[in-house]
């Protein structure tokens, strides 16, 4: 009787697509999605696709302008290069100023769909797909890395002034459920830690956006602080953020840690600009 009232419930009231706004029947409400129901359903690993883990969210033809991340890549920063045949090298950038980072990956290359998707997660506040995006984001973690790399996880803080404006820190939810998954898909998650507020935006800049990358670099040089060396000391740490677009930020962030006494700092974002 329940499953006959949520498809009837989903006829009459179908969901709509956060991307191209369109009606599409996914038998599925949004705000009925979380971390548990998803990972009940996924079970395995290898079940965690774009498409099964958006499905409540975006149309069929949303949920096809999705560009995974794949090799070729450089293999400092991931950006994903235009020929699809050879292995994983270094970019020129990278072998011209190379990054403070070891590696960074990311899920998907950023689409207009991925785009509207993280745009409404941010600035719209559609908090309910927060728990599809953290399961992506574990699952392409684990493609490219074990938990036992890392003794803490940190999220790119945003300034104090942006985090009242916006009310929560989406890269903070894109971690925060990380050893509960852990648990449900049995990986060793050993010791570590979310380092929440550990790193500080002390530095009012302007948004990104926008601007080149030399212009990146200079708006967030100086903007971070690490507030107690003793947590990252001799730590390896995983940097998590939203977008890598040029990778000004996360670079300065790992340039404050590593400054600090970390022993390394890699990075995971959702997506990279193309």
């Amino acid at each position: 009787m329940i499953r006959i009232a949520e498809i009837l419930k989903e006829a009459v009231f179908p969901s709509r697509c956060i991307v191209c706004g369109s009606f599409f029947h996914g038998f599925s409400k949004n705000n009925s999605v979380d971390i548990d129901n998803l990972a009940d359903k996924l079970s395995e690993m290898e079940n965690i696709t774009f498409e099964r883990v958006m499905y409540p969210f975006l149309c069929a033809a949303c949920c096809d302008d999705y560009l995974p991340v794949e090799s070729p890549i450089c293999s400092s920063c991931g950006t994903v290069f235009k020929s699809r045949e050879g292995e994983d090298h270094l970019c020129q950038k990278c072998i011209e100023h190379p990054k403070r980072f070891g590696k960074a990956r990311a899920i998907f290359l950023y689409s207009q769909a991925v785009m509207e998707v993280i745009h409404s997660f941010k600035y719209k506040g559609k908090l309910q797909v927060a728990a599809s995006l953290e399961l992506l984001l574990f699952s392409v973690l684990m493609r490219h890395w074990k938990l036992s790399d890392f003794d803490i996880v940190i999220p790119v803080p945003l300034h104090i002034k942006r985090f009242r404006a916006r009310g929560f820190n989406q890269a903070y939810f894109l971690i925060r459920n990380l050893k509960e998954l852990a648990e449900r898909f049995m990986v060793e998650s050993g010791r570590i830690e979310i380092g929440k507020d550990v790193i500080e935006r002390t530095v009012w800049t302007q948004p990104q956006t926008g601007l080149g990358r030399e212009e990146r670099i200079k708006n967030i040089k100086g903007a971070f602080t690490v507030k107690e060396s003793s947590k990252v000391k001799a730590k390896r740490i995983l940097l998590v953020d939203d977008v890598y677009t040029t990778g000004a930020t996360v670079d300065e962030c790992a340039k404050v840690l590593m400054k600090s006494g970390a022993k390394s700092v890699d990075v995971l974002t959702l997506a990279r600009a193309i």
